[in-house]
């Protein structure tokens, strides 16, 4: 699915913090894909989650600000550092 950049997406202006996302949501928002997320979430890298029930989980925006601000970096070297591999 495309975003279109001219249009902020739902989630950035939201002030509803305790809302629960749906995991589409939330990978679209990460700008990665929904299995990309499942991986991070099984192997613990990914944001914080809710486990809604026994077969859904979403996250709230908070934890996915919380996560993006976690990965910040200022330069390669500093990524290739804090998170391996190659930046």
């Amino acid at each position: 699915m495309m975003v279109n950049m001219k249009q902020p997406h739902p989630l950035i202006n939201s002030t509803d913090e305790i809302r629960i996302y749906s995991e589409k949501q939330a990978a679209e928002f990460l700008c990665m894909s929904r299995r990309t997320l499942q991986n991070m979430r099984r192997d613990g890298g990914g944001p914080a989650f809710v486990k809604i029930s026994e077969r859904r989980v979403g996250y709230t925006l908070s934890a996915l600000r919380t996560w993006v601000s976690s990965r910040s970096v200022r330069s390669t070297a500093d990524a290739t550092v804090r998170f391996g591999g190659a930046a």
